[in-house]
């Protein structure tokens, strides 16, 4: 039985923003980060939680607030900035490119997608930044059992796209980001299923090597109704293949395993898009990105600065794409 926070779109909606809402209450600096993020990336929440915010993290700092070292260091960062002209995200098109302003992205831990990575996977690592820890949990949107499976799902902490969230499928188990028939087969039911009640649900996967943050098992989920860029270009540069059965997908992906080959994958709409790429290791990205992940891999970028958001052309936006192909 899906739980009633599935059933439509503005069930969906509406139980997303009530529990960012909720975090206000939190004297926590990862609830605080997390709220500030999620509401610069949504114009009507900005409008109505700015001034709180500002109130707020007065209060943090005059409180000497504690978090996690990662969260401390955000918030001495956030203390820099000015709360009443942060700007919110823009996003406009440049091309056949989706270009998005997003300037708390720029605040984001680097974390795994930092490293070198060789193979298709590594083992979880218990004392590594994972999903259990203990201060990650008041970031829970959404704990209980889906299509059989515990699943965790968690706020993006740094969102670009709405309704952003990771699903973290049997934490407990300690899963490392490697794809397995049974995660695929999961992640298959549950876009299609929750597709149904709230369209443009859609899941998200970047495979170890393809700038996953995180060596823990884990999706995005996301809202989205308009096509990916991807979709809308004949002569998209990066080797893409949409299926229609869950099967012939993985034979594909398995293919990829064997190559030890990264890649990316999109779950929506009774179909699975695999996306392949260089591996991140294997080429130096440009400074105004932080890193290609799903959502670079099929024409949206996030830059961090107005700078570049104004003055990007799309020839500079085709070269950075074309750093992914396989030759």
């Amino acid at each position: 039985m899906i739980d009633p926070i599935f059933t439509s779109s503005e069930a969906f909606e509406q139980a997303f923003n009530q529990g960012l809402s909720s975090m206000l209450e939190a004297d926590e600096l990862g609830a605080f980060i997390l709220l500030l993020a999620n509401a610069s990336n949504d114009d009507r929440l900005w409008s109505q939680l700015q001034p709180k915010l500002k109130t707020k993290l007065a209060q943090l700092n005059e409180h000497q607030a504690q978090g996690a070292p990662d969260d401390v260091a955000v918030f001495e960062q956030l203390l820099e900035m000015d709360l009443d002209t942060l700007s919110t995200t823009q996003t406009k098109q440049l091309g056949a490119f989706e270009l998005q302003y997003n300037p708390l992205r720029a605040l984001r831990p680097k974390r795994m997608s930092e490293v070198s990575t060789q193979g298709v996977f590594q083992a979880f690592d218990p004392q590594g930044f994972n999903f259990n820890k203990a201060f990650l949990q008041k970031e829970l949107f959404f704990k209980g059992t889906v299509f059989g499976k515990n699943v965790s799902l968690f706020y993006n902490k740094f969102p670009f796209a709405k309704l952003h969230g990771l699903v973290v499928v049997e934490a407990d188990k300690e899963h490392p980001q490697r794809l397995t028939y049974e995660l695929h087969q999961f992640a298959w039911m549950m876009a299609n299923a929750l597709g149904l009640s709230i369209p443009g649900f859609t899941l998200a996967y970047n495979a170890y090597g393809a700038y996953a943050s995180v060596n823990h098992f884990h999706l995005q989920c996301f809202v989205r109704t308009e096509p990916l860029p991807i979709e809308l270009d004949e002569k998209y540069p990066l080797v893409h293949y949409w299926f229609g059965s869950i099967s012939d997908a993985w034979q594909f992906i398995e293919a990829l395993h064997t190559d030890q080959q990264p890649y990316h994958l999109i779950y929506r709409d009774h179909k699975v898009l695999v996306v392949v790429r260089q591996r991140q290791d294997n080429y130096t990205h440009a400074d105004w990105t932080s890193g290609y992940a799903w959502y670079e891999a099929c024409g949206g970028v996030c830059v961090s600065s107005q700078a570049d958001f104004e003055t990007l052309s799309e020839s500079a936006l085709s070269a950075e794409l074309a750093k992914l192909k396989i030759e």
